[in-house]
């Protein structure tokens, strides 16, 4: 809800009360490919825009958005994120 998003970055929720998340595939054997937090509320002052933003991504939403940014055509990661590769590219696959 784009509403209910906007609130979140005015500020408007208090912290850990909301989450934007990612409706992916429920009917898949990954649990991680379910409903993935994209953001959350934090009122941690960001490194460069101060106390002026107050959502911050999740590494899951951001990895693959990163990777894609920055060209990175081969991502290597280690078993313990092994369960975590489905979301990746269905990220990369939502954003085109």
């Amino acid at each position: 809800n784009l509403k209910m998003f906007e609130e979140m970055k005015l500020g408007l929720h208090g912290e850990g009360t909301m989450t934007l998340r990612l409706k992916m595939d429920f009917e898949s054997a990954n649990p991680n490919m379910y409903d993935l937090v994209a953001y959350r509320i934090r009122y941690t002052p960001h490194p460069h825009a101060g106390k002026g933003w107050c959502i911050y991504p999740n590494y899951d939403f951001t990895h693959g958005i990163c990777d894609s940014l920055e060209r990175v055509d081969y991502s290597i990661c280690t078993l313990e994120f092994e369960t975590r590769r489905e979301p990746y590219y269905w990220i990369l696959w939502a954003l085109d």
